[in-house]
């Protein structure tokens, strides 16, 4: 193989890993206009959501300035508690000295 080929093939590499990325970046800017983070008139939200174990999240969604905690499993949905509270916000000295 002579230089000219190794050019080539430099090219071609950069070519594709230059497509990638302006799909990838195509696809992200998409993914942004469906998920509603361009829009402001979303009515459902995900707040939070923890892994309970391997096969369980609980998730609370906010749905018209409401709380909801739902479980989430491979077996079906549980709604657990519906039009939740929420917490007060916390001071900095309501937090105690380890966590900081």
């Amino acid at each position: 193989m002579d230089y000219t080929q190794y050019i080539q093939i430099a090219i071609a590499l950069v070519f594709v890993l230059g497509l990638m990325g302006l799909l990838s970046f195509v696809l992200r800017k998409i993914n942004y206009a469906q998920s509603g983070i361009a829009g402001q008139h979303n009515r459902i939200k995900i707040i939070e959501q923890r892994m309970i174990d391997s096969k369980n999240k609980a998730v609370i969604i906010r749905c018209d300035n409401k709380d909801h905690l739902v479980i989430l499993s491979q077996n079906g949905t549980i709604i657990v508690e519906n039009n939740i509270g929420t917490p007060p916000e916390r001071s900095k000295k309501d937090i105690p000295l380890e966590t900081i």
